[in-house]
């Protein structure tokens, strides 16, 4: 049959067929492109699940499509980054065995899969074709850039004209695309230093320094200080390692650059002196403040006791995706906004600690080793390359590299699914410039094994696709619970949570529960005994929630299992000492078994909030004072039954 009697798709088709550099271009754009503008807005997080859905299909089905071309094609010699990434997912994946949540240790560890796998397909896609990766993600890069951008701009200017740039406005707005606008500004962070990686690929220079600008410019606006802190340094590091490398720099360095940058230190240090007093932005420009700031404060008391918690689990740690449920068992007295306004932690805002506090020191041991062995080899691969152009490309990943390193240290890309795809570019495009040294360190050949060790990942992302559709489809129901919640429409609440709870999907956001839902819904129907058991159960799944725990313990109450409750309580305020619902309950407890001096004891240890600064905490201590004069009085009568 002649070509011209075939349809079109026959013609796609054997095109493809004949052309695999197809299937590892649609892998570039479903994993680096697709994957970081995926989202869902039925669930909880709109990002996080689904995402990690998208791509654990995305990767299974180039697998499958790529099978043959690999099998053929493939390095399937395992070097030493390779190896130490392995062992870094195996040591993952054994957490799983001591985590005290069994579906939330799952969901961390196959997230470590799917880093992995990026990694090692885009290696093996520059080792098929670097120029077919270049224009792909170079491609995707000013895809992402400008979609980016454009909706950001779009948030900033609604925010910008309702409450201007404070600070606070930002994180209510700037939500779209990533959940939050430090993660967005992160993000805008790495699409820089993929812009700068791909300038050769730009064919109007004035449209790159377009889009540097812009970059820079919204990471200036979005005010995170963990961004600024990464530029500088990336900045710091950048220009006179390239000025070093390469001769053709050195006078922009000299005459352009660097006199640019000591005005810009000027300024700073000008900044620092008056310290910004009364505007947002400048005084989130200035790094002096941030000491004194009350984020700085709350995450001082996060690692701290991180770090108390770190001492009773030294060598493994609580495992994968337990430091949410472990942080609070060491109690909460000292952060404000834990124990007055009920905001729960569920990540410690800097991966390193939190993963010496899942995977104790043979995890964080194995974790920074990556990082090291890939600035090792970056460092190695300058040395021994002569070719202005590779030099170029290994420094500006090395930058991205540090940059991440950062960012990681106040905050918590592990997590986030379009985080560990950037990162596992970083760690494959290195790798893949850094051969002629990593065929020099240990290795393992795979090639007989090459059918296995491919059906291990496939069943692996068959694994993950359920996972994701467990955690989607929970994710949902929850969503619905809480809409139900804020109408009070308990009938719901009870329906939608049960439907919500499922093997791979059993808390919220926040890491309460699902039954806990559940339970308050029973507790308003009047269904005493099933509201129990689901409580019962939620304090199973969380012992250390003081909220979980002051509902088991009312709903108790309310049935008469006085004692019971009473030690539930006490754990309640051991948690939280400033938690005066717990204190009011203990006060009733014992007051129904007629322990007067203890009724009395606990009403009288209610504390209000010490020097209110809004009228929200100022009204809170007016209502909690009311309630305790009622409750005292309330005593004083039952204990002089006959006194007015």
């Amino acid at each position: 049959m002649s070509r011209k009697n075939l349809s079109k798709r026959e013609v796609a088709a054997a095109k493809t067929e004949n052309d695999p550099l197809a299937y590892y271009r649609l892998l570039l754009w479903l994993a680096f492109g697709v994957n970081a503008l995926a989202f869902w807005w039925q669930c909880v997080d709109r990002y996080l699940a689904p995402r990690f859905l998208f791509l654990s299909v995305s990767l299974f089905v180039c697998l499958v499509l790529l099978w043959r071309d690999l099998q053929k094609n493939a390095d399937w010699r395992l070097h030493t980054f390779d190896l130490l990434l392995l062992t870094w997912y195996g040591w993952n994946v054994a957490s799983v065995f001591w985590a005290f949540s069994w579906s939330e240790a799952v969901f961390y560890t196959q997230k470590v899969s799917l880093l992995f796998l990026v990694y090692w397909l885009l290696r093996q896609t520059l080792l098929r074709s670097e120029t077919t990766a270049r224009r792909v993600l170079f491609q995707a890069t000013v895809l992402l850039t400008w979609a980016v951008c454009g909706i950001l701009i779009v948030q900033l200017i609604i925010a910008f004209t309702r409450n201007g740039l404070e600070n606070q406005a930002l994180y209510d707005y700037a939500s779209a695309v990533y959940g939050n606008k430090s993660l967005a500004t992160e993000f805008l962070f790495f699409l820089l230093i993929f812009n700068v990686f791909f300038y050769r690929e730009y064919v109007r220079k004035w449209l790159f320094y377009s889009t540097v600008s812009l970059l820079f410019l919204l990471i200036v606006v979005l005010q995170t200080r963990t961004v600024y802190l990464a530029v500088v340094a990336g900045a710091l590091v950048y220009f006179p390692a390239r000025a070093w490398l390469d001769a053709a720099f050195r006078p922009v360095f000299f005459k352009k650059i660097l006199p640019l940058g000591v005005v810009s230190f000027l300024l700073l240090v000008a900044v620092v002196a008056l310290k910004g007093r009364g505007n947002s932005l400048t005084e989130r420009l200035n790094p002096a403040t941030y000491l004194e700031s009350v984020s700085a404060n709350e995450r001082r008391f996060v690692w701290y006791k991180t770090d108390v918690l770190n001492r009773d689990h030294f060598w493994l740690g609580v495992g994968n995706g337990s430091w949410k449920f472990w942080f609070p068992s060491k109690n909460i007295e000292g952060g404000y906004r834990l124990q007055e306004q009920n905001v729960i932690f569920t990540r410690a805002h800097n991966d390193y600690l939190e993963i010496r506090s899942e995977l104790g020191v043979i995890g964080i041991l194995l974790f920074s080793a990556l990082f090291l062995l890939a600035l090792l080899i970056a460092v190695r691969v300058v040395q021994k390359t002569v070719d202005v152009e590779r030099r170029h490309d290994v420094l500006i990943l090395a930058v991205g590299l540090l940059g991440y390193c950062i960012i990681q240290y106040f905050d918590f890309p592990r997590e986030r699914i379009e985080m560990q795809v950037i990162l596992a570019v970083f760690f494959a495009w290195l790798t893949y410039l850094g051969g002629n040294v990593l065929e020099r360190l240990p290795g393992v050949n795979v090639q007989t094994s090459s059918r296995l060790f491919s059906g291990f990942w496939a069943a692996a992302l068959l694994f993950n696709i359920l996972i994701g559709w467990y955690r989607v489809t929970g994710e949902i129901h929850a969503m619905r619970t809480l809409t139900a919640q804020g109408r009070s429409d308990y009938p719901t609440i009870v329906r939608e949570a049960r439907l919500a709870r499922n093997m791979f999907n059993e808390y919220n956001d926040v890491a309460i529960p699902l039954q806990w839902h559940e339970g308050v819904g029973l507790y308003f129907l009047d269904q005493m005994g099933p509201c129990v058991t689901a409580f019962g159960e939620a304090y199973r799944l969380n012992p250390w929630s003081f909220q979980v725990l002051n509902n088991y313990a009312s709903a108790l109450l309310k049935q008469g299992d006085i004692q019971r409750a009473i030690p539930i309580l006490e754990q309640t305020v051991g948690i939280n000492p400033r938690f005066d619902e717990g204190k009011l309950n203990l006060s009733y407890a014992y007051l129904q078994l007629n322990n007067y001096p203890k009724a009395l004891e606990w009403a009288q240890r209610i504390d209000t909030i010490p020097n209110p600064q809004t009228e929200d905490a100022r009204n809170k201590n007016r209502e909690t004072l009311t309630q305790q004069a009622l409750f005292l009085k309330e005593i004083q009568n039952s204990m002089y039954p006959g006194k007015k």
